[in-house]
């Protein structure tokens, strides 16, 4: 933006002292003033409808500081897609200011520099939300097929805005300098800032490998940078609800993805009561929380709808109820299935593929194809788990049953043989009876151990070794399950 008389003395100002709290003074409470109200009254003030003024603007009020700049750039581009509305020029322009922010941070190994944890966070959340956002609008153009408008020109000018191999090392080279693996404190790290900063962007990389579909790289994520999720009183996320909450959410889905959903339910319903407390408190940022509240109560209702995860907390089964109580009631009677709610609670996934803008792609929306493809696999993994629990409790009448009597009466066919043709089906059931074995994996709290041999053996979270729920212990010997 521009003003006939110059920037206003209340903007150098606030610029002077931010970079002095950032350099020199280094004073939490002096910073936070300035971030998270100074900040927001001069934008009402100035810059309601137009942009801060550009970092070569104002580099005299911080004697040129390249480092500072670049924060500077992405939290008023920050407000620039919060409160404007963000051109493709905007979204390109975003892309270069973050790269050069992240390079500067991992260049500057011998600096001092502090920002706060909040903001910290903002900028690693922000990064991956414009991914995020930008992923969508690629697929969204090149599915328009209008190859000579000037997006898909630009986005042929610019084919690695946004790329995925670029997003991640910017994030593990934040996360490398930061030190995590060896030492959670942050005292071996170049600087306050480096530790912040790696310790969000291992929360950031968890929520995009999620995002992504990678769900076992979601939960390395933030175990390899040594971060407990099971702790809800110790680690820098537990002081930001935000980072807490974006946290657990995304280890939550992961965890469901992975079968692992008795973790799954407890890491859910934990933070659902820790939102709700907030809530009631009126915390800032209560529309965004009470809506991520519930959607976890949605995924909440699968795991319910599923079965076989134990018993749920009563405060919690009746935000179920109250939400989503008919739901869950046709598919407990096996009168629908789990799409609707995983739909509403999942997050929006995305495929990072960049199209050629060509009109060979017009009608083919491969971001959109790749989220309706993992809702898909997550409700039928849902509905096998589910008629897994009926096989369950089915067994629990026989000591000594067949195979194919154990399907006929899951399936409602009744106990009576269906003759010679039934040689497929009676293959099915046997694979459903293995399946039954390994869904429902658990990780007991307690010690970091290996997770399992089919995880080649890596330690991917907090706990103990991993048992089988399904309450019911038998093997199959032919076509006979004893």
């Amino acid at each position: 933006s521009s003003f006939s008389s110059g920037i206003p003395d209340d903007i150098k100002d606030f610029i002077f002292d931010l970079h002095d709290a950032c350099r020199r003074s280094q004073r939490a409470d002096e910073m936070s003033t300035l971030y998270s109200s100074t900040f927001v009254q001069l934008s009402n003030k100035y810059f309601s409808t137009t942009p801060w003024p550009s970092a070569s603007l104002i580099a005299s009020e911080c004697e040129s500081d390249p480092l500072f700049l670049t924060f500077y750039s992405e939290l008023t581009l920050r407000h620039t897609f919060t409160h404007l509305r963000p051109t493709l020029e905007d979204k390109i322009n975003s892309w270069n200011t973050y790269v050069k922010l992240f390079e500067e941070v991992i260049k500057s190994e011998n600096d001092t520099f502090m920002i706060l944890p909040e903001w910290a966070f903002e900028v690693c959340n922000e990064f991956v939300y414009q991914f995020q956002g930008f992923c969508q609008y690629r697929h969204a153009t090149a599915f328009k097929g209008e190859v000579d408008e000037k997006p898909s020109k630009m986005m042929r000018e610019n084919p690695n805005c946004w790329e995925l191999k670029t997003v991640m090392k910017l994030l593990n080279g934040v996360i490398d300098m930061a030190n995590l693996k060896s030492d959670p404190t942050g005292k071996s790290a170049p600087s306050q800032m480096h530790h912040v900063l790696g310790y969000f962007a291992s929360i950031s990389l968890s929520r995009l490998s999620c995002l992504l579909g990678d769900f076992q790289g979601s939960l390395n994520a933030y175990t390899s940078a040594s971060i407990n999720i099971w702790d809800f009183k110790n680690g820098l996320h537990t002081t930001l609800l935000a980072a807490h909450l974006s946290l657990c959410y995304h280890a939550g889905v992961s965890m469901m993805a992975l079968g692992r959903c008795r973790d799954a339910r407890h890491i859910l319903t934990q933070i659902c009561h820790l939102v709700r407390r907030d809530l009631k408190r009126g915390k800032e940022g209560q529309e965004q929380f009470a809506k991520l509240e519930h959607k976890m109560i949605a995924l909440v209702t699968v795991l319910v709808g599923m079965g076989g995860q134990g018993k749920i907390d009563d405060t919690i089964m009746r935000g179920v109820n109250e939400r989503f109580g008919d739901k869950l009631h046709r598919i407990q009677t096996f009168e629908d299935t789990f799409t609707d709610l995983y739909t509403f609670g999942c997050p929006k996934f995305i495929s990072p593929s960049i199209p050629s803008f060509t009109t060979s792609e017009t009608g083919v929306n491969k971001s959109g194809d790749f989220y309706k493809r993992q809702v898909k696999i997550q409700n039928d993994r849902a509905v096998r788990v589910r008629d897994a629990g009926r096989t369950r409790n089915t067994m629990r009448l026989y000591s000594t049953v067949s195979t194919g009597k154990i399907g006929r009466l899951v399936r409602g066919d009744g106990g009576v043989d269906g003759g010679d043709g039934d040689g497929e089906r009676e293959a099915e059931d046997v694979g459903n009876l293995c399946r039954l074995k390994l869904y429902g994996l658990q990780v007991e709290e307690g010690r970091k151990v290996g997770f399992s041999d089919r995880d080649k053996g890596e330690a991917v979270d907090m706990g103990a070794p991993v048992m089988g729920q399904g309450e019911v212990n038998f093997h199959v010997v032919g076509e006979e399950v004893r």
